[in-house]
Formats: C-alpha cells, structure tokens, sequence
C-alpha cells in the first residue's frame, strides 16, 4: 500500500535503494470445523524498514505500519541523518550513536498484554473462529473476515501511534549502543519490538489454539 503512494514512491526511487527480505516463511492455517466448514488464510506477523548506508550499516529503523505521512517523515529523518554522516569530519558511528542517543525517550507502556495491532487485526478471524463450536454455521465463520476491511484505516492509525510512543524508543535505544548490519539485530527487533519471535514456530499463537477446554494451557 506505501510504495503505491506516489510520494514515497517517488522518494524512494530518487534517493534510495530498494530491497524486500523474508525473515520466515508465511505459515498457513487451516481450521476444519467439520460438515464441510473449513477456515483457511495466511498468518502474517510484523514489518521493519532498514535504513542502511551503502556498506550495509543500519542508519535507521522504521517499525511496523504506519501512515503514509509518518513513514515519509521517518524516511526524511533518516535520510538526513545519512547526509549528516558526510559532513565535514564526521565520524559515521559517533553520529549514528548519537543520534539515537538524543532522541532516547521513555517507551509508553503497553496498554494490555497483546499482539501487536497490525498482527492481530490480522489474525483477529483466525481467534473468532478458534471459539466457535464445532458446528457453527458457515457465515458466522465468515462475518469477521468480511468485517476486517472497514477497520483498516483505524488499525492502520492505531498502529501507527504504537510506533512512535512504544516501538521506536526501543529502536533508539538498541540503535544506540553499536553500529549493526541488519542480520545482526533482525532477530531482536522482531521479538523485542515487534513482539513476534522468528524463533517461536507457533508465532504465539498455540495458547489460542489450545486454550481452554481439554486442552487446557499446554
């Protein structure tokens, strides 16, 4: 959807270079509910934008969804912080480092424990039909993914704030300690900021599959 924004589109075409990475391959579920009501979709978890300089070293990094405003914003920031680096004898680590430093801020707490709301709004279906019965009708499987289109815009706007009072003061903070490439910190910002750990199969969602009755918790 952002890179279809004429705008960054144009941005990014002038003054960066693109590249997209699969950090893990998208899992499949399937729900079979029996009398021929079966559930299938994607289960996508989280995004980051690197922002690297030509040797690969991150400048910055754009967590999650946002807005089309705040991700041009946030590109410009980078964008300007990379210029910054070729100013007269700059030290390229010094002012990354410093950077992030200055713009370290508390990290909001989290409102509940949750996924975060781009995946969950995701996934929400996929939880509402974990609870129905066995024998729920088709359209009452149906009737949440069909609703999931008129909340984009408020899970997009929703997310968007997560970014800037939660995410990206993390971000600051990791950013602040060394100069990385992205495979060295990808792992991290997934499970620490982005609160989907590439290394949990189940993507954290066993306890919603077996949560409750026989099963139980395990």
């Amino acid at each position: 959807m952002l890179f279809s924004n004429p705008e960054i589109a144009g941005l990014v075409r002038e003054q960066f270079v693109a590249a997209w990475e699969n950090v893990r391959a998208v899992p499949v579920v399937e729900i079979d509910f029996g009398n021929g009501v079966k559930l299938k979709r994607t289960v996508n978890g989280n995004i980051a934008t690197y922002v690297c300089a030509p040797d690969g070293r991150v400048l910055d990094i754009i967590p999650g969804l946002n807005s089309p405003e705040a991700y041009l914003e946030d590109l410009r920031h980078a964008l300007n912080l990379y210029r910054a680096t070729f100013a007269q004898g700059a030290d390229f680590e010094k002012v990354v480092r410093d950077y992030h430093t200055a713009h370290q801020v508390t990290a909001s707490a989290p409102r509940q424990p949750r996924l975060d709301v781009s995946k969950s709004g995701i996934e929400r279906p996929l939880k509402a039909a974990l609870a129905e019965s066995a024998d729920s009708k088709k359209r009452e499987v149906e009737r949440p993914l069909r609703g999931l289109a008129v909340e984009d815009a408020l899970l997009l706007a929703a997310d968007t704030e997560i970014n800037r009072t939660e995410r990206k003061p993390l971000l600051h903070r990791m950013l602040s300690e060394k100069i990385v490439r992205p495979a060295e910190i990808t792992r991290r910002v997934y499970k620490e900021v982005l609160h989907c750990d590439l290394d949990d199969p189940y993507l954290g969602l066993v306890s919603s599959a077996f949560n409750g009755g026989a099963y139980g918790d395990r």
